[in-house]
Protein backbone atom coordinates (compact mmCIF):
# COMPACT_ATOMS: atom_id res chain seq x y z
CA UNK A 1 0.00 0.00 0.00
CA UNK A 2 1.13 3.53 -0.72
CA UNK A 3 0.67 6.15 1.98
CA UNK A 4 2.29 9.43 2.86
CA UNK A 5 4.23 9.50 6.13
CA UNK A 6 3.94 12.50 8.48
CA UNK A 7 5.92 15.65 7.71
CA UNK A 8 9.66 15.18 8.13
CA UNK A 9 11.86 17.76 9.84
CA UNK A 10 13.74 19.83 7.28
CA UNK A 11 11.16 19.08 4.59
CA UNK A 12 8.33 21.57 5.27
CA UNK A 13 4.92 20.74 3.81
CA UNK A 14 6.32 17.48 2.43
CA UNK A 15 5.04 14.04 3.40
CA UNK A 16 7.33 11.29 2.08
CA UNK A 17 5.45 8.65 0.05
CA UNK A 18 6.10 5.04 1.06
CA UNK A 19 4.99 1.69 -0.35
CA UNK A 20 4.92 -1.05 2.30
CA UNK A 21 3.28 -4.23 3.56
CA UNK A 22 4.65 -3.98 7.11
CA UNK A 23 6.05 -0.79 8.62
CA UNK A 24 7.86 -0.62 11.97
CA UNK A 25 8.27 2.76 13.66
CA UNK A 26 10.93 2.33 16.35
CA UNK A 27 12.16 4.93 18.78
CA UNK A 28 12.88 5.67 22.41
CA UNK A 29 10.15 6.59 24.89
CA UNK A 30 9.08 10.17 24.24
CA UNK A 31 10.14 10.17 20.58
CA UNK A 32 6.56 10.72 19.36
CA UNK A 33 5.70 7.23 18.08
CA UNK A 34 2.06 7.32 19.28
CA UNK A 35 1.52 10.73 17.70
CA UNK A 36 3.16 9.40 14.52
CA UNK A 37 0.56 6.62 14.38
CA UNK A 38 -2.40 8.85 15.19
CA UNK A 39 -1.27 11.30 12.50
CA UNK A 40 -1.54 8.49 9.94
CA UNK A 41 -4.95 7.53 11.35
CA UNK A 42 -6.28 11.08 11.08
CA UNK A 43 -5.19 11.42 7.47
CA UNK A 44 -6.44 7.95 6.47
CA UNK A 45 -9.21 7.54 9.05
CA UNK A 46 -11.71 5.80 6.73
CA UNK A 47 -9.33 2.90 6.04
CA UNK A 48 -7.36 2.80 9.33
CA UNK A 49 -7.92 0.73 12.46
CA UNK A 50 -5.57 1.73 15.28
CA UNK A 51 -5.01 -0.26 18.47
CA UNK A 52 -3.71 1.95 21.26
CA UNK A 53 -0.98 1.07 23.76
CA UNK A 54 -3.25 2.67 26.39
CA UNK A 55 -6.09 0.15 26.46
CA UNK A 56 -8.28 -1.60 28.97
CA UNK A 57 -7.90 -5.37 29.05
CA UNK A 58 -11.02 -5.84 31.18
CA UNK A 59 -12.87 -8.66 29.45
CA UNK A 60 -16.61 -9.11 30.14
CA UNK A 61 -17.85 -12.38 31.65
CA UNK A 62 -20.65 -12.55 29.09
CA UNK A 63 -22.26 -10.35 26.43
CA UNK A 64 -25.56 -10.08 24.55
CA UNK A 65 -25.81 -9.82 20.80
CA UNK A 66 -27.02 -6.79 18.83
CA UNK A 67 -27.75 -6.19 15.20
CA UNK A 68 -24.56 -6.74 13.22
CA UNK A 69 -24.59 -3.20 11.80
CA UNK A 70 -24.78 -1.60 15.25
CA UNK A 71 -22.23 -3.99 16.79
CA UNK A 72 -19.79 -3.31 13.95
CA UNK A 73 -20.30 0.45 14.06
CA UNK A 74 -19.83 0.66 17.82
CA UNK A 75 -16.68 -1.45 17.64
CA UNK A 76 -15.06 0.45 14.77
CA UNK A 77 -16.21 4.01 15.50
CA UNK A 78 -17.37 4.00 19.12
CA UNK A 79 -21.02 4.65 18.20
CA UNK A 80 -23.69 4.23 15.53
CA UNK A 81 -26.91 5.90 14.55
CA UNK A 82 -30.36 4.77 13.58
CA UNK A 83 -30.28 6.54 10.22
CA UNK A 84 -27.88 6.29 7.31
CA UNK A 85 -26.87 9.92 7.88
CA UNK A 86 -26.03 9.22 11.52
CA UNK A 87 -24.03 6.13 10.60
CA UNK A 88 -22.15 8.06 7.93
CA UNK A 89 -21.33 10.85 10.42
CA UNK A 90 -19.91 8.34 12.92
CA UNK A 91 -17.77 6.78 10.21
CA UNK A 92 -16.33 10.08 8.95
CA UNK A 93 -16.29 12.27 12.07
CA UNK A 94 -17.80 10.66 15.16
CA UNK A 95 -14.98 8.09 15.56
CA UNK A 96 -12.76 10.80 17.06
CA UNK A 97 -15.24 11.33 19.91
CA UNK A 98 -16.76 7.88 20.13
CA UNK A 99 -13.61 5.78 19.95
CA UNK A 100 -11.01 8.25 21.23
CA UNK A 101 -12.92 10.63 23.52
CA UNK A 102 -11.63 13.61 21.47
CA UNK A 103 -8.13 12.80 22.75
CA UNK A 104 -6.62 10.67 20.04
CA UNK A 105 -3.13 10.41 21.53
CA UNK A 106 -3.72 9.61 25.20
CA UNK A 107 -7.31 8.36 25.61
CA UNK A 108 -7.64 4.95 27.29
CA UNK A 109 -9.15 2.72 24.61
CA UNK A 110 -11.92 0.67 26.23
CA UNK A 111 -13.48 -1.50 23.52
CA UNK A 112 -13.01 -5.10 24.72
CA UNK A 113 -16.75 -5.44 25.41
CA UNK A 114 -17.60 -3.97 21.99
CA UNK A 115 -15.22 -6.48 20.41
CA UNK A 116 -16.87 -9.39 22.24
CA UNK A 117 -20.38 -8.17 21.28
CA UNK A 118 -19.36 -8.01 17.62
CA UNK A 119 -17.76 -11.47 17.73
CA UNK A 120 -20.80 -13.14 19.34
CA UNK A 121 -23.18 -11.24 17.04
CA UNK A 122 -21.31 -12.40 13.96
CA UNK A 123 -21.14 -15.95 15.36
CA UNK A 124 -24.93 -15.95 15.90
CA UNK A 125 -25.74 -14.57 12.45
CA UNK A 126 -23.41 -16.98 10.65
CA UNK A 127 -24.91 -19.91 12.56
CA UNK A 128 -28.46 -18.81 11.67
CA UNK A 129 -27.57 -18.42 8.02
CA UNK A 130 -25.96 -21.88 7.96
CA UNK A 131 -29.00 -23.39 9.70
CA UNK A 132 -31.47 -21.81 7.29
CA UNK A 133 -29.55 -21.92 4.00
CA UNK A 134 -27.04 -24.74 4.43
CA UNK A 135 -23.86 -24.73 2.34
CA UNK A 136 -20.34 -24.88 3.74
CA UNK A 137 -19.93 -24.71 7.47
CA UNK A 138 -19.06 -21.09 8.31
CA UNK A 139 -15.57 -20.11 9.50
CA UNK A 140 -16.53 -17.31 11.88
CA UNK A 141 -14.33 -14.59 13.29
CA UNK A 142 -14.40 -16.39 16.63
CA UNK A 143 -13.25 -19.57 14.85
CA UNK A 144 -10.30 -17.69 13.36
CA UNK A 145 -9.35 -16.19 16.73
CA UNK A 146 -9.76 -19.61 18.35
CA UNK A 147 -7.34 -21.20 15.88
CA UNK A 148 -4.60 -18.57 16.24
CA UNK A 149 -4.94 -18.29 20.03
CA UNK A 150 -4.53 -22.05 20.55
CA UNK A 151 -1.64 -22.14 18.04
CA UNK A 152 0.24 -19.44 19.96
CA UNK A 153 -0.75 -20.89 23.36
CA UNK A 154 -0.82 -24.69 22.84
CA UNK A 155 -1.05 -25.29 26.61
CA UNK A 156 -4.55 -23.72 26.67
CA UNK A 157 -7.88 -24.48 24.97
CA UNK A 158 -10.96 -22.30 24.27
CA UNK A 159 -14.60 -23.35 24.37
CA UNK A 160 -17.41 -21.20 22.88
CA UNK A 161 -20.90 -20.90 24.40
CA UNK A 162 -23.81 -18.49 23.87
CA UNK A 163 -22.46 -15.08 24.91
CA UNK A 164 -19.64 -16.73 26.86
CA UNK A 165 -16.14 -18.06 26.16
CA UNK A 166 -14.36 -20.40 28.52
CA UNK A 167 -10.81 -21.70 28.70
CA UNK A 168 -9.00 -24.60 30.33
CA UNK A 169 -5.49 -26.07 30.43
CA UNK A 170 -4.88 -28.56 27.64
CA UNK A 171 -5.94 -32.02 28.78
CA UNK A 172 -7.73 -30.66 31.89
CA UNK A 173 -11.24 -29.98 30.60
CA UNK A 174 -12.69 -30.23 34.10
CA UNK A 175 -10.72 -27.11 35.17
CA UNK A 176 -12.71 -24.70 32.98
CA UNK A 177 -13.01 -21.00 33.79
CA UNK A 178 -14.29 -17.83 32.12
CA UNK A 179 -11.84 -16.13 29.75
CA UNK A 180 -12.26 -12.90 31.75
CA UNK A 181 -10.05 -14.61 34.35
CA UNK A 182 -7.19 -15.27 31.95
CA UNK A 183 -3.75 -13.76 32.50
CA UNK A 184 -2.91 -10.37 30.95
CA UNK A 185 -0.82 -12.10 28.31
CA UNK A 186 -3.59 -14.53 27.33
CA UNK A 187 -6.18 -11.74 27.22
CA UNK A 188 -4.04 -9.37 25.16
CA UNK A 189 -3.34 -12.11 22.61
CA UNK A 190 -7.09 -12.75 22.27
CA UNK A 191 -7.73 -8.99 22.08
CA UNK A 192 -5.08 -8.27 19.42
CA UNK A 193 -6.14 -11.18 17.21
CA UNK A 194 -9.77 -10.14 17.62
CA UNK A 195 -9.10 -6.51 16.74
CA UNK A 196 -7.20 -7.51 13.61
CA UNK A 197 -9.72 -10.13 12.51
CA UNK A 198 -12.57 -7.59 12.90
CA UNK A 199 -10.81 -4.75 11.05
CA UNK A 200 -12.46 -3.84 7.70
CA UNK A 201 -11.13 -5.23 4.44
CA UNK A 202 -7.93 -3.67 3.07
CA UNK A 203 -7.27 -1.66 6.23
CA UNK A 204 -4.19 0.04 7.55
CA UNK A 205 -3.86 -1.64 10.96
CA UNK A 206 -1.77 0.36 13.44
CA UNK A 207 -0.67 -1.43 16.63
CA UNK A 208 1.00 0.63 19.35
CA UNK A 209 3.42 -1.29 21.62
CA UNK A 210 2.48 -4.68 20.13
CA UNK A 211 4.83 -6.55 22.46
CA UNK A 212 3.13 -5.34 25.67
CA UNK A 213 2.28 -8.19 28.14
CA UNK A 214 3.49 -10.83 25.66
CA UNK A 215 6.41 -13.15 26.38
CA UNK A 216 9.25 -12.67 23.90
CA UNK A 217 9.13 -16.34 22.87
CA UNK A 218 5.53 -15.86 21.58
CA UNK A 219 5.89 -12.54 19.77
CA UNK A 220 7.12 -13.78 16.41
CA UNK A 221 4.63 -16.63 16.03
CA UNK A 222 1.73 -14.39 17.13
CA UNK A 223 2.36 -11.56 14.67
CA UNK A 224 3.35 -13.89 11.85
CA UNK A 225 -0.03 -15.60 12.35
CA UNK A 226 -1.89 -12.27 12.53
CA UNK A 227 -0.29 -11.01 9.32
CA UNK A 228 -1.00 -14.29 7.53
CA UNK A 229 -4.64 -14.11 8.64
CA UNK A 230 -5.08 -10.61 7.15
CA UNK A 231 -3.03 -10.59 3.95
CA UNK A 232 -5.43 -7.97 2.57
CA UNK A 233 -4.27 -5.46 5.18
CA UNK A 234 -1.02 -3.59 5.84
CA UNK A 235 0.45 -3.28 9.33
CA UNK A 236 2.11 -0.37 11.10
CA UNK A 237 3.83 -1.20 14.40
CA UNK A 238 4.91 1.48 16.91
CA UNK A 239 7.54 0.11 19.29
CA UNK A 240 10.60 0.85 21.39
CA UNK A 241 11.45 -2.86 21.63
CA UNK A 242 14.50 -3.85 19.56
CA UNK A 243 13.68 -7.56 19.78
CA UNK A 244 10.17 -7.01 18.43
CA UNK A 245 11.43 -4.84 15.58
CA UNK A 246 13.87 -7.57 14.59
CA UNK A 247 11.06 -10.17 14.38
CA UNK A 248 9.53 -8.13 11.52
CA UNK A 249 12.45 -8.92 9.24
CA UNK A 250 10.78 -7.99 5.95
CA UNK A 251 9.24 -4.78 7.25
CA UNK A 252 10.24 -1.27 6.25
CA UNK A 253 11.69 0.37 9.35
CA UNK A 254 11.62 3.99 10.42
CA UNK A 255 13.74 5.37 13.24
CA UNK A 256 11.67 7.98 15.11
CA UNK A 257 14.11 10.43 16.70
CA UNK A 258 11.78 13.08 18.12
CA UNK A 259 8.46 14.89 17.78
CA UNK A 260 9.16 18.50 16.84
CA UNK A 261 5.61 19.84 17.33
CA UNK A 262 3.12 21.13 14.73
CA UNK A 263 2.79 17.64 13.21
CA UNK A 264 6.49 17.51 12.30
CA UNK A 265 8.84 14.65 13.26
CA UNK A 266 12.55 14.07 13.05
CA UNK A 267 12.82 10.56 11.61
CA UNK A 268 14.80 8.47 9.13
CA UNK A 269 14.05 5.42 7.02
CA UNK A 270 16.70 2.78 7.70
CA UNK A 271 18.84 2.00 4.68
CA UNK A 272 18.23 -1.54 3.40
CA UNK A 273 21.61 -1.51 1.63
CA UNK A 274 23.57 -0.66 4.77
CA UNK A 275 26.44 -3.11 5.52
CA UNK A 276 25.60 -2.74 9.22
CA UNK A 277 23.28 -5.50 10.51
CA UNK A 278 19.75 -4.20 11.05
CA UNK A 279 19.48 -5.39 14.65
CA UNK A 280 22.73 -3.66 15.58
CA UNK A 281 21.65 -0.48 13.83
CA UNK A 282 18.34 -0.40 15.70
CA UNK A 283 19.98 -1.03 19.05
CA UNK A 284 22.61 1.70 18.84
CA UNK A 285 20.34 4.27 17.21
CA UNK A 286 17.91 3.93 20.08
CA UNK A 287 20.57 4.83 22.62
CA UNK A 288 21.27 8.35 21.27
CA UNK A 289 24.78 8.18 22.77
CA UNK A 290 28.14 7.79 21.00
CA UNK A 291 29.04 4.14 20.53
CA UNK A 292 32.07 2.03 21.37
CA UNK A 293 32.21 -1.31 19.56
CA UNK A 294 34.26 -3.94 21.37
CA UNK A 295 36.22 -6.99 20.44
CA UNK A 296 34.83 -9.85 22.55
CA UNK A 297 31.45 -10.86 23.93
CA UNK A 298 28.97 -9.41 26.43
CA UNK A 299 30.30 -11.86 29.04
CA UNK A 300 33.94 -10.85 28.59
CA UNK A 301 36.00 -8.91 31.15
CA UNK A 302 36.59 -5.96 28.83
CA UNK A 303 32.84 -5.39 28.42
CA UNK A 304 32.37 -5.39 32.21
CA UNK A 305 35.18 -2.89 32.66
CA UNK A 306 34.42 -0.53 29.78
CA UNK A 307 30.73 -0.41 30.69
CA UNK A 308 31.77 1.35 33.91
CA UNK A 309 34.63 3.43 32.49
CA UNK A 310 32.73 4.81 29.47
CA UNK A 311 29.30 5.47 30.98
CA UNK A 312 28.45 8.22 28.50
CA UNK A 313 28.78 5.74 25.61
CA UNK A 314 26.72 2.83 24.34
CA UNK A 315 28.98 -0.24 24.64
CA UNK A 316 28.38 -2.98 22.07
CA UNK A 317 30.55 -6.14 21.83
CA UNK A 318 30.84 -7.58 18.32
CA UNK A 319 33.20 -10.55 18.63
CA UNK A 320 36.20 -10.31 16.32
CA UNK A 321 38.53 -7.34 15.88
CA UNK A 322 37.88 -7.46 12.12
CA UNK A 323 34.16 -6.97 12.72
CA UNK A 324 34.86 -4.04 15.05
CA UNK A 325 37.06 -2.34 12.46
CA UNK A 326 34.55 -2.85 9.63
CA UNK A 327 31.54 -1.74 11.69
CA UNK A 328 33.22 1.46 12.91
CA UNK A 329 34.18 2.25 9.32
CA UNK A 330 30.64 1.62 8.01
CA UNK A 331 28.99 3.50 10.86
CA UNK A 332 31.17 6.57 10.51
CA UNK A 333 30.67 6.63 6.74
CA UNK A 334 26.93 7.07 7.46
CA UNK A 335 27.43 9.75 10.10
CA UNK A 336 25.31 12.19 8.11
CA UNK A 337 22.36 9.85 8.57
CA UNK A 338 22.49 9.18 12.30
CA UNK A 339 24.81 11.90 13.71
CA UNK A 340 26.36 9.49 16.22
CA UNK A 341 30.11 9.14 16.70
CA UNK A 342 31.43 5.59 16.87
CA UNK A 343 34.71 4.14 18.07
CA UNK A 344 36.20 0.70 18.49
CA UNK A 345 38.44 -0.89 21.11
CA UNK A 346 40.52 -3.93 20.17
CA UNK A 347 43.31 -5.92 21.82
CA UNK A 348 46.91 -5.07 21.02
CA UNK A 349 47.66 -8.62 19.79
CA UNK A 350 51.37 -7.97 19.07
CA UNK A 351 50.56 -5.10 16.70
CA UNK A 352 53.46 -2.77 15.82
CA UNK A 353 53.17 0.96 16.53
CA UNK A 354 52.73 1.75 12.81
CA UNK A 355 49.52 -0.33 12.73
CA UNK A 356 48.20 1.33 15.88
CA UNK A 357 48.74 4.80 14.37
CA UNK A 358 46.69 3.78 11.30
CA UNK A 359 43.92 2.29 13.43
CA UNK A 360 43.70 5.36 15.68
CA UNK A 361 43.21 7.51 12.59
CA UNK A 362 40.06 5.45 11.89
CA UNK A 363 38.65 5.85 15.44
CA UNK A 364 39.88 2.41 16.47
CA UNK A 365 41.46 2.49 19.93
CA UNK A 366 44.00 -0.16 20.85
CA UNK A 367 44.75 -1.63 24.26
CA UNK A 368 48.25 -0.85 25.51
CA UNK A 369 48.33 -4.26 27.17
CA UNK A 370 48.51 -7.61 25.40
CA UNK A 371 44.90 -8.51 26.27
CA UNK A 372 42.03 -7.13 28.37
CA UNK A 373 42.70 -9.38 31.37
CA UNK A 374 46.12 -7.75 31.77
CA UNK A 375 44.30 -4.53 32.69
CA UNK A 376 43.49 -6.09 36.07
CA UNK A 377 47.20 -6.14 36.87
CA UNK A 378 47.82 -2.47 36.11
CA UNK A 379 49.79 -0.93 38.98
CA UNK A 380 47.14 1.49 40.25
CA UNK A 381 44.43 -1.18 40.08
CA UNK A 382 46.50 -3.64 42.12
CA UNK A 383 47.21 -0.92 44.68
CA UNK A 384 43.52 0.07 44.82
CA UNK A 385 42.46 -3.52 45.53
CA UNK A 386 45.19 -3.87 48.17
CA UNK A 387 44.06 -0.63 49.84
CA UNK A 388 40.43 -1.75 49.85
CA UNK A 389 41.43 -5.09 51.42
CA UNK A 390 43.48 -3.38 54.13
CA UNK A 391 46.87 -4.41 52.72
CA UNK A 392 49.94 -2.23 52.16
CA UNK A 393 49.51 -1.14 48.51
CA UNK A 394 53.21 -0.53 47.77
CA UNK A 395 54.41 -3.79 49.29
CA UNK A 396 51.62 -5.74 47.61
CA UNK A 397 52.33 -4.29 44.18
CA UNK A 398 56.09 -4.87 44.53
CA UNK A 399 55.51 -8.58 45.15
CA UNK A 400 53.03 -8.81 42.26
CA UNK A 401 55.55 -7.07 40.00
CA UNK A 402 58.40 -9.38 40.99
CA UNK A 403 56.24 -12.49 40.58
CA UNK A 404 55.03 -11.48 37.13
CA UNK A 405 58.45 -10.46 35.81
CA UNK A 406 59.90 -13.74 37.09
CA UNK A 407 57.13 -15.68 35.35
CA UNK A 408 57.66 -13.70 32.14
CA UNK A 409 61.35 -14.57 32.31
CA UNK A 410 60.46 -18.29 32.63
CA UNK A 411 58.25 -18.06 29.54
CA UNK A 412 60.43 -15.70 27.52
CA UNK A 413 61.41 -18.11 24.73
CA UNK A 414 57.81 -19.11 23.96
CA UNK A 415 56.73 -15.46 24.08
CA UNK A 416 59.54 -14.46 21.70
CA UNK A 417 58.39 -17.17 19.29
CA UNK A 418 54.77 -15.94 19.47
CA UNK A 419 55.85 -12.45 18.49
CA UNK A 420 58.24 -13.86 15.88
CA UNK A 421 55.39 -15.89 14.35
CA UNK A 422 53.16 -12.81 14.12
CA UNK A 423 55.95 -10.71 12.63
CA UNK A 424 56.70 -13.34 9.98
CA UNK A 425 52.98 -13.73 9.22
CA UNK A 426 52.74 -10.00 8.54
CA UNK A 427 55.85 -10.15 6.35
CA UNK A 428 54.43 -12.97 4.24
CA UNK A 429 51.09 -11.17 4.02
CA UNK A 430 52.90 -8.13 2.64
CA UNK A 431 54.46 -10.37 -0.01
CA UNK A 432 51.02 -10.92 -1.55
CA UNK A 433 50.83 -7.22 -2.48
CA UNK A 434 52.69 -7.85 -5.74
CA UNK A 435 52.78 -5.34 -8.59
CA UNK A 436 53.36 -7.45 -11.69
CA UNK A 437 50.53 -8.67 -13.91
CA UNK A 438 51.48 -12.10 -15.35
CA UNK A 439 52.01 -15.28 -13.38
CA UNK A 440 55.68 -15.80 -14.19
CA UNK A 441 56.54 -12.28 -13.12
CA UNK A 442 54.40 -12.62 -10.01
CA UNK A 443 56.19 -15.81 -8.93
CA UNK A 444 59.60 -14.19 -9.47
CA UNK A 445 58.53 -11.09 -7.54
CA UNK A 446 57.22 -13.15 -4.61
CA UNK A 447 60.38 -15.30 -4.53
CA UNK A 448 62.56 -12.20 -4.43
CA UNK A 449 60.52 -10.68 -1.59
CA UNK A 450 60.52 -13.90 0.44
CA UNK A 451 64.30 -14.23 0.15
CA UNK A 452 64.70 -10.71 1.47
CA UNK A 453 62.88 -11.58 4.75
CA UNK A 454 65.73 -11.92 7.22
CA UNK A 455 64.13 -14.29 9.69
CA UNK A 456 67.13 -14.48 11.98
CA UNK A 457 67.31 -10.70 12.23
CA UNK A 458 63.59 -10.54 13.04
CA UNK A 459 64.10 -13.06 15.83
CA UNK A 460 67.17 -11.27 17.20
CA UNK A 461 65.39 -7.90 17.36
CA UNK A 462 62.47 -9.37 19.32
CA UNK A 463 64.82 -11.30 21.64
CA UNK A 464 66.85 -8.18 22.37
CA UNK A 465 63.68 -6.23 23.23
CA UNK A 466 62.39 -8.93 25.58
CA UNK A 467 65.71 -9.36 27.34
CA UNK A 468 65.85 -5.60 27.79
CA UNK A 469 62.46 -5.66 29.50
CA UNK A 470 63.74 -8.26 31.98
CA UNK A 471 67.01 -6.40 32.57
CA UNK A 472 65.23 -3.11 33.31
CA UNK A 473 62.44 -4.68 35.42
CA UNK A 474 59.95 -2.98 33.07
CA UNK A 475 56.57 -4.08 34.45
CA UNK A 476 54.46 -2.03 32.01
CA UNK A 477 56.23 -3.59 29.04
CA UNK A 478 55.57 -7.05 30.50
CA UNK A 479 51.83 -6.28 30.51
CA UNK A 480 52.13 -5.00 26.95
CA UNK A 481 54.04 -8.03 25.63
CA UNK A 482 52.94 -10.96 27.78
CA UNK A 483 50.13 -12.78 25.97
CA UNK A 484 49.22 -15.94 27.90
CA UNK A 485 45.49 -16.25 28.53
CA UNK A 486 44.29 -16.97 32.08
CA UNK A 487 47.81 -17.45 33.45
CA UNK A 488 49.03 -14.00 34.46
CA UNK A 489 46.70 -13.31 37.39
CA UNK A 490 47.30 -16.70 39.10
CA UNK A 491 51.08 -16.53 38.52
CA UNK A 492 51.27 -12.96 39.83
CA UNK A 493 49.83 -14.21 43.18
CA UNK A 494 47.73 -11.01 43.32
CA UNK A 495 44.74 -12.86 44.81
CA UNK A 496 46.72 -14.35 47.69
CA UNK A 497 48.54 -11.08 48.31
CA UNK A 498 45.28 -9.07 48.52
CA UNK A 499 43.42 -11.67 50.57
CA UNK A 500 41.02 -12.82 47.86
CA UNK A 501 40.12 -16.44 47.12
CA UNK A 502 40.62 -16.62 43.38
CA UNK A 503 40.76 -14.74 40.07
CA UNK A 504 36.97 -14.60 39.76
CA UNK A 505 36.63 -12.95 43.17
CA UNK A 506 39.40 -10.49 42.25
CA UNK A 507 37.67 -9.61 38.95
CA UNK A 508 34.29 -9.10 40.66
CA UNK A 509 35.85 -6.80 43.25
CA UNK A 510 37.43 -4.62 40.54
CA UNK A 511 34.02 -4.27 38.84
CA UNK A 512 32.29 -3.58 42.17
CA UNK A 513 34.75 -0.83 43.06
CA UNK A 514 34.34 0.67 39.58
CA UNK A 515 30.64 1.15 40.25
CA UNK A 516 31.27 3.30 43.30
CA UNK A 517 31.50 7.05 43.09
CA UNK A 518 34.63 7.51 45.19
CA UNK A 519 38.39 8.02 44.96
CA UNK A 520 39.16 4.32 44.38
CA UNK A 521 36.65 4.04 41.53
CA UNK A 522 38.12 7.11 39.83
CA UNK A 523 41.63 5.73 40.26
CA UNK A 524 40.65 2.43 38.62
CA UNK A 525 38.76 4.17 35.80
CA UNK A 526 41.72 6.42 35.04
CA UNK A 527 44.08 3.43 35.15
CA UNK A 528 42.02 1.54 32.56
CA UNK A 529 41.54 4.60 30.35
CA UNK A 530 45.30 5.27 30.43
CA UNK A 531 45.93 1.82 28.95
CA UNK A 532 43.87 2.50 25.83
CA UNK A 533 45.84 4.11 23.02
CA UNK A 534 43.68 6.68 21.21
CA UNK A 535 46.13 9.07 19.57
CA UNK A 536 49.32 7.18 18.73
CA UNK A 537 51.97 9.04 16.75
Amino acid sequence: MNIQLPTKKGQPNTNPLIDFKQLVIIGANGSGKTRFGSNIEQRYNEITHRISAQKSLTMPDFVSTKSKEVAEGEFLYGGWGASTADADWHKKHGWLHGRWGNNINTFLLNDFEKLMVLLHTEEYEQSLDYKENGGLRPNTKLDRIHKIWEFVLPHRKLRKKAGVIETFPTGQEMNTYNVSQMSDGERVIFYLVGEVVCAPQNSIIIIDEPEMHIHKSLVKSLFDSIENERTDCVFVYLTHDIDFAFTRQNATKVWAKSFEGNDVWDYELLDEESPIPEQLYLEVLGSRKPIIFLEGEASSIDYELYEQVFKSYTIKPLGSCEKVIQTVKSFNEQNGFHNLNSFGIIDRDRRPLSDIVKLNAKNIWVLDVAEAENLLLEENIVKSIATHMGRNPDETFLEVKNNLIAYFNSQIESQILLHFKENIRRSFLAVTNFNTKDIDSVINEIDDLVVKIDKQKVYNVIKLEFEGVIASNDYESVLRLFNLKKALIPESKVCELTGLKNKEEYRKLVVTLLKRNDILSETIKNAIDSKITKNAT
